[in-house]
């Protein structure tokens, strides 16, 4: 293994279906010229609310809150516009974003009234009657996805449509005409995923995912097709520098339809390729941060910095595997109850002290505090769940229901963003 020398070595199986799905639907390089210009709405309104009989009710106004000329307090991310760690799947629902130019803290009401608010100098407010969700910062602007939420729907516009709302001017505008089920935002372009309807698999026994990629370049405004030229890598979304990770591929000597995963490389977007680490295998939810490859598996988390192929492993003393996590001021935060302070290694458990809001689904951060989508027990993140900020309260008792013994953890309080 010539990189990160503490891994485990084993064959992660790909969906070649997939991927070679992908292949189909964007063979072809594809250039659309696009106006930036919004899309014809109608005179009053940009949406509609649909009320419980499926009828439209008021319209939602084209324009945001203007602000005004915004004092510039701190610097972007050369690369990426929402914080890596908030981003670890196409379909996370990414509801909120620190914009580190104007200081302003964007969120969407999630479980509530949907609507884009924002938190800026100390005041939470409504900044943009629209719903949305995958959200960005890029130059003073805020960039989504409109998002319908089976609440709302669009004049003018559609659900998937990628949005762009200037805060100095209140300005919104549409990018382009095609739809998106996610996005990721960099600096230099937005990479696009769009879902195809779901084919069965007779000989594996699966539904197989059809989608097609598209990068959106923010200095040409075009919107181009992700070429497929072969089936020996598989691009993820994660950036380094001007690359992208992505999987090394070998077919499976088992099976010819069938690829294996075998190390990890870095492609651009239109395929040069950068350094390969055979072997590489990294656990779940990775992404780069400062440099660095960082993931979780149960050796504990790990971080790598890919300059100096040197690594480090902070052990959380659990054997846990494939949960959702974030780490926020030295602490692993895990969906399933524990935590682990990485620096000593020390764990607990935690519980949350709100009733309704007993599972999470998600964690999200502004770089200092923790915030979480949450719902009943066995609730489902688009059912029931809403986006809070989290508060831990240290030494809470509880009576364990197994034991019948009194137990000491940390409870997780939840409050409306902005109170």
């Amino acid at each position: 293994m010539e990189i990160f020398h503490a891994y485990k070595k084993f064959l992660l199986l790909l969906f070649c279906c997939l991927l070679l799905a992908s292949c189909k639907e964007a063979s072809e390089k594809e250039t659309i010229e696009n106006d930036v210009s919004p899309k014809p709405t109608v005179e009053n309104g940009f949406s509609q609310k649909i009320d419980e009989n499926g009828q439209s009710g008021d319209e939602l106004p084209l324009n945001g809150k203007a602000f005004g000329a915004l004092p510039v307090v701190g610097t972007e991310d050369a690369v990426y516009c929402n914080l890596p760690e908030n981003i670890v799947n196409w379909d996370c629902v990414v509801p909120l974003c620190f914009d580190p130019l104007y200081g302003i803290l964007y969120y969407v009401d999630y479980g509530g009234d949907y609507m884009i608010h924002a938190v800026y100098d100390g005041e939470s407010q409504t900044v943009l009657e629209l719903p949305g969700k995958r959200l960005f910062c890029r130059g003073g602007k805020l960039y989504f996805l409109l998002e319908s939420y089976n609440r709302f729907k669009f004049e003018g516009a559609e659900s998937g449509n990628i949005a762009e709302y200037d805060p100095v001017t209140g300005k919104v505008q549409v990018l382009f005409d095609k739809t998106f089920d996610s996005i990721v935002v960099y600096q230099d372009m937005i990479y696009c995923k769009s879902l195809g309807e779901a084919q069965y698999n007779e000989e594996y026994d699966f539904y197989v995912e059809q989608a097609s990629y598209w990068f959106y370049f923010f200095d040409t405004k075009e919107l181009v097709a992700r070429d497929m030229t072969g089936r020996e890598y598989a691009l993820d979304f994660w950036r380094y520098g001007e690359y992208f990770l992505a999987a090394t591929l070998e077919e499976s000597k088992e099976d010819q339809n069938r690829d294996i995963r075998v190390g990890m490389e870095l492609r651009t977007w239109d395929g040069k390729q950068g350094n390969v680490w055979k072997g590489l295998q990294p656990g779940f939810g990775y992404y780069v941060k400062d440099g660095k490859l960082c993931w979780y598996n149960s050796d504990g988390f790990h971080v790598g910095d890919i300059a100096s192929q040197q690594e480090q492993i902070y052990p959380p003393d659990c054997q846990k595997e494939n949960e959702r996590y974030i780490v926020v001021n030295g602490q692993l935060f895990s969906a399933q109850h524990w935590l682990a302070d990485l620096e000593n290694g020390e764990y607990d458990a935690w519980n949350s002290l709100d009733e309704k809001l007993r599972m999470v689904h998600d964690f999200y951060t502004d770089g200092e505090n923790l915030y979480a989508i949450a719902g009943p027990w066995g609730s489902e993140v688009d059912r029931n769940s809403v986006l809070r900020r989290v508060q831990m309260k240290q030494g809470v008792e509880r009576m364990d229901i197994v034991s019948g013994e009194k137990v000491t953890e940390v409870g997780f309080q939840f409050f409306v963003i902005g109170e």
